[in-house]
């Protein structure tokens, strides 16, 4: 562990190599997973909202499981880690990465030579819905993106080279978009008891945007796009199986089709 104030900011840490590490080389076994408490998205901004002072905390230190689902430290109310692992910072070209075979491991993605700092990149990690989305990078490194969207998963170039340190959320995502694409400013809800899994908007969406698009049928079980009759559907799909707003949708609005409609 050493100090990194002077790149990422006062009282900021870093991991560095102690030793030279090997390609594929085990650096890492994160007790995370098992340790940590599961909260929706709606939870977690309840927590915020009730409890202002656990914000930061609360976006640093959490983790995305599904598009709305994040795992946080059973420790948050006091604001303690529970795992090191979060010390392993994000850069843009990384030289670390997740275990295709156990996603709580982190992996030496190439080379490692003694004092390197060790980082992951966080897209592996997390998609749009991310709570830190924004976060501007220190990574000074040549390909830096500057603000981290967390979109990158997205881009075929970024997934040949990444995918298999990818986490198994990402992954998922990955393979979701050849079949159930959809916009960077939507995110889907879990499926509940009484609701199917449903998608929604995750930022303002202006009427006559594509929101999403089917690759095969248009049928609800071909996306996560629910059914509304005529009057309540929000979106309608053209000629090229794009799914298109209807009028201007707000932040949580849900995406909905008339599916017995008339293509736009």
């Amino acid at each position: 562990m050493v100090d990194a104030s002077e790149k990422y900011g006062e009282g900021q840490q870093m991991m560095t190599a102690a030793e030279p590490i090997a390609a594929g080389e085990k650096i890492w076994w994160c007790t995370c997973g098992d340790d940590d408490y599961m909260m929706s998205r709606d939870e977690i901004y309840h927590l915020m909202e009730t409890q202002p002072h656990l914000k930061n905390f609360l976006c640093w230190y959490s983790y995305m499981t599904e598009d709305d689902m994040y795992m946080i430290p059973r420790t948050f109310a006091a604001q303690q880690n529970n795992d090191e692992c979060v010390l392993f910072n994000h850069s843009c070209e990384p030289n670390c990465g997740f275990d295709t075979g156990d996603g709580n491991t982190i992996v030496a993605s190439r080379d490692i030579a003694v004092g390197e700092e060790l980082t992951y990149d966080y897209h592996f990690l997390e998609t749009e819905p991310s709570l830190i989305r924004g976060l501007e990078c220190k990574c000074e490194t040549p390909s830096c993106v500057g603000r981290l969207m967390f979109d990158r998963y997205r881009d075929e170039e970024f997934q040949k080279r990444h995918y298999d340190h990818m986490s198994p959320y990402l992954q998922a995502r990955v393979r979701e978009l050849k079949t159930k694409w959809y916009s960077t400013k939507c995110f889907t809800r879990s499926a509940t008891p009484t609701k199917a899994k449903s998608l929604h908007a995750l930022e303002w969406i202006h009427a006559g945007e594509v929101v999403a698009r089917f690759s095969g049928a248009i049928a609800p079980e071909n996306h996560f796009i629910q059914a509304a009759n005529e009057t309540d559907a929000t979106c309608v799909v053209d000629e090229y199986k794009q799914v298109i707003a209807l009028c201007d949708l707000p932040p949580e609005a849900e995406i909905t089709l008339n599916y017995h409609g008339k293509l736009l």
